[in-house]
């Protein structure tokens, strides 16, 4: 017997189900390690009657791999840095922008990304607050005394 992965050949079951895993293919006993590598960035906002800005100082980050994505409402924000590590943001916005006249610029050391307002409005924060679930008003109780 053998795994088709990496032709160790037994003739004992017992030897074939003890061999240690593969770290070629199919039979590997022990699940691969994947290191979740966040990287943790300070970041700061501020407007203007017509801009909010936002900056995010990420100190050695790759700007050629590094991009954020944005449509009127929403900003994914994906910054990458040495050693594979990233940090990622989805930031639901305050209020709606003009992506087409927003511009970023992108350093080893920050982003700054100035999005263009749709409406001159005073924005209260960046972000919507996380909606909140629905709570349910309870009914009076059915076992009401019928006197």
């Amino acid at each position: 017997k053998y795994w088709s992965c990496c032709k160790r050949k037994t003739s004992d079951f017992n030897s074939f189900i003890a061999q240690s895993g593969c770290t070629q293919n199919k039979h590997m006993w022990t699940k691969a390690i994947v290191l979740n590598k966040v990287e943790l960035c300070r970041h700061d906002w501020h407007q203007t009657g017509g801009q909010v800005i936002i900056t995010i100082y990420a100190k050695n980050s790759i700007p050629e791999l590094s991009y954020v994505e944005a449509n009127n409402t929403v900003l994914n924000i994906h910054i990458f840095f040495e050693r594979g590590k990233e940090f990622e943001r989805k930031v639901n916005l305050w209020s709606v922008i003009d992506v087409s006249k927003s511009q970023m610029s992108m350093t080893p050391a920050k982003i700054e990304i100035a999005m263009k307002k749709a409406e001159p409005i005073l924005w209260a924060r960046l972000e919507l607050p996380p909606p909140q679930p629905e709570k349910k008003e309870q009914s009076p109780d059915s076992d009401e005394d019928d006197d």
